[in-house]
């Protein structure tokens, strides 16, 4: 095995890791070490069905197999193709040159309580330009924070809100049809999550703000809280926290949700871009429902 660095920002990417082949418990102690410690892995020149993707999940806590905005791949559960063309390949762009697929920062699943430990994106096809995806370690955003807002985030509450991200999700999203069912405001309600939480396993302290779900602040309302909103998402996004993984054909893309926002680059029509998609199962409870953190406002 051959572990390199990705970039300054952290991750690393590995050669030598055959994800379709049986592994020792001792070599997936290994691997899953490596996603704790980084957070960002890239398994290099991978060769995988759609089933051995589903198995290769099995170390990092298992497939994910009822997604609540994904219908279940019919080659195997827990599968979501994402591709410029579309889940079933029949669907082109008007222009070679629009960008399509271009996805805001946030993290998987932030409108449940409950998200998905992490994420592995296979690249099918890569395309020659464009059709990055891009991440933001939330350990690093939180040691980056200046100590006047490094004061002002500690124990706020973000709501993170599906509606609030509707009008930046758009129809282009991998092609995606209009009346898709998915882009209704109200499929969930909002949630609520602390702005700094401990790493469930590490117990790092990682900044949480995507600001796809970020909609305000529990705490703080009107515009003091829209002030402080957009000063915590300008220092998040950042370019200097910000690593754009250009996809091989073959790369398999880990990475731990509970710490990186992620984000898509899009892709010019005239390219395609084909990914599988497998979600990870989630662990504990990051974030509340609104009722409860009314609750619990009440009781402090």
């Amino acid at each position: 095995m051959k572990v390199e660095k990705l970039s300054e920002l952290g991750g690393v990417s590995v050669e030598g890791v055959d994800l379709s082949a049986a592994r020792s418990t001792g070599e997936d102690r290994v691997l899953m070490a490596l996603l704790d410690e980084h957070g960002l892995v890239v398994f290099r020149d991978q060769k995988l069905t759609k089933r051995q993707l589903v198995e290769a999940g099995g170390p990092f806590g298992g497939a994910m197999l009822n997604k609540p905005t994904v219908a279940p791949d019919p080659e195997a559960l827990g599968i979501s193709v994402l591709s410029t063309r579309g889940a079933d390949g029949d669907m082109m762009p008007d222009d070679p040159d629009r960008i399509m697929g271009k996805i805001e920062w946030h993290s998987d699943q932030g409108y449940l309580v409950q998200p998905n430990r992490g994420k592995i994106l296979y690249a099918v096809q890569a395309p020659p330009e464009g059709g990055m995806t891009g991440f933001i370690d939330g350990q690093l955003t939180y040691n980056g924070l200046p100590q006047d807002l490094r004061e002002q985030v500690e124990g706020l509450h973000v709501i993170q809100s599906w509606a609030h991200s509707v009008p930046y999700q758009g129809v282009d999203r991998d092609l995606r049809r209009n009346d898709d069912a998915e882009l209704h405001a109200n499929k969930f309600a909002d949630v609520v999550y602390p702005v700094v939480y401990p790493h469930p396993v590490t117990g790092v302290k990682v900044l949480n703000c995507p600001p796809l779900w970020a909609a305000g602040f529990l705490e703080l309302s009107g515009p003091a809280g829209e002030a402080l909103l957009a000063r915590l998402e300008a220092h998040i996004t950042q370019p200097q926290f910000q690593y754009w993984h250009q996809y091989r054909t073959g790369d398999a893309v880990l990475w731990d949700n509970w710490r990186f926002l992620h984000g898509a680059s899009g892709t010019p029509g005239r390219h395609v871009r084909t990914l599988w998609s497998m979600s990870i199962n989630p662990g504990p409870l990051l974030g509340m429902t609104t009722e409860e953190a009314a609750l619990r406002q009440a009781a402090a």
